[in-house]
């Protein structure tokens, strides 16, 4: 009996190693990326409760277990993280609850809902993925459906200037010296949530996750070797000749084909672009899509599990399309023909590294792919399914 039990039990990081982690870290975060906490609050939280999070940059676990500290949070992470070698071990160290992105995943809510008997101070990043430049994403669905079941306090996390210290599409090891603000806070008590609907409480946690890291931290100075180096991961579309994947960056430099330069200060302010912000170059880019009569199409080299549980990224080859009807991959993987069509509609999002490639589950198995022979591409059906879900929320709401 006892070993079964064990078994079921989703259980905390060592105290010891949890410290060991925080001492390590804390002074070395803290100094390098001008960290300032607001976490007074910390000292209060108990368990069985839950935090949601902004999710902004690469660090957000690093950052947010170090505002939270000495609370040893149970982290609701990506299930694809788990299957990569460099991530496994330490992941199981931290007794992290898997979640499949964007897919039904009953075996989620269960070890939720165990943690919770466990009196876990659960963190959960309701987006559900990392918002690649620097805005936040809409909360997915289920969200406050789940907050109001677990019916504990509610906090939430942010980490202004996270994003623009760790923009997600700069390259390896290029990070940026400015400021990051890291709070706690708390959004609801256990009463309160009881008290609520789902759809208050979808607005309350929508509201409270809201942000704008370049608005936010305006006027702060982030600085870095190369401020614009790989943000062509992510515009892909020219505001000048309106001509799509013919930019570059370079250094301080953004270039067109077509005779663009604009440059990106360390204030993150644009020169010589029609528009003063990347936020708002991403965001017009995506909104020139159209959606009723573009369709996408692409060669992609495709990754999955292995045997063993761990993703091979040279798994096959094969081709992906996409209109605002269905999504579609066919192609051959392990050797073995693989062909899937599903409903745009039933696409929550594309979770994505820049310049590299998309990820979707389909039938409980992730699909990685890589676009060929230009993975910046990517960003496009990002920008597509997002465009067609906010089209579809705002004919709802009508």
């Amino acid at each position: 009996m006892s070993k079964k039990r064990t078994k079921a039990e989703i259980g905390k990081v060592n105290p010891f190693l949890y410290s060991i982690f925080y001492r390590v870290l804390k002074p070395r975060y803290t100094r390098k990326y001008n960290i300032k906490y607001d976490n007074a609050i910390v000292k209060d939280i108990k368990g069985p409760a839950i935090v949601v999070a902004t999710h902004t940059c690469d660090e957000d676990h690093i950052l947010s277990g170090l505002t939270l500290y000495p609370v040893r949070p149970t982290y609701i992470v990506s299930q694809h993280l788990i299957h990569e070698k460099a991530n496994a071990k330490l992941l199981k160290m931290m007794h992290v609850i898997t979640k499949k992105m964007f897919s039904a995943d009953v075996s989620t809510i269960r070890n939720i809902m165990r943690a919770k008997n466990e009196n876990a101070v659960l963190v959960i990043f309701p987006e559900g993925r990392l918002s690649c430049y620097g805005h936040t994403l809409p909360v997915t669905d289920g969200t406050a459906e789940l907050i109001k079941k677990l019916g504990v306090n509610l906090y939430i996390w942010k980490a202004e200037g996270a994003y623009l210290t760790f923009p997600k599409w700069r390259e390896k090891g290029d990070t940026r010296k400015g400021q990051i603000n890291a709070s706690v806070k708390l959004l609801l008590s256990a009463e309160e949530v009881a008290q609520k609907g789902v759809d208050e409480i979808r607005e309350i946690t929508a509201n409270a996750i809201l942000h704008d890291d370049e608005l936010a931290m305006e006027g702060v100075e982030y600085r870095g070797k190369h401020m614009a180096l790989g943000v062509d991961k992510i515009l892909f579309k020219c505001p000048k000749c309106l001509q799509e994947n013919t930019i570059t960056s370079e250094g301080d430099h953004i270039r067109c084909s077509c005779g663009l330069d604009a440059t990106l200060d360390k204030y993150y302010r644009l020169h010589d672009a029609p528009f003063s912000r990347i936020n708002e170059w991403f965001e017009w880019q995506q909104n020139s899509i159209d959606i009723d009569n573009e369709t996408l199409s692409t060669k992609v080299r495709i990754g999955t599990c292995k045997e063993d549980g761990f993703m091979d990224l040279d798994a096959g080859t094969g081709e992906i399309y996409m209109d605002k009807d269905v999504f579609k991959l066919s192609g051959t993987v392990h050797g073995e023909s693989i062909d899937f069509t599903v409903k745009t509609e039933n696409i929550g999002a594309f979770p994505i590294t820049p310049g590299s490639h998309i990820d979707i589950y389909h039938e409980g198995k992730l699909f990685t792919m890589c676009p060929e022979p230009i993975g910046k591409v990517s960003v496009k059906w990002v920008c597509f399914v997002d465009k067609f879900n906010e089209m579809r929320k705002k004919k709802k709401e009508i």
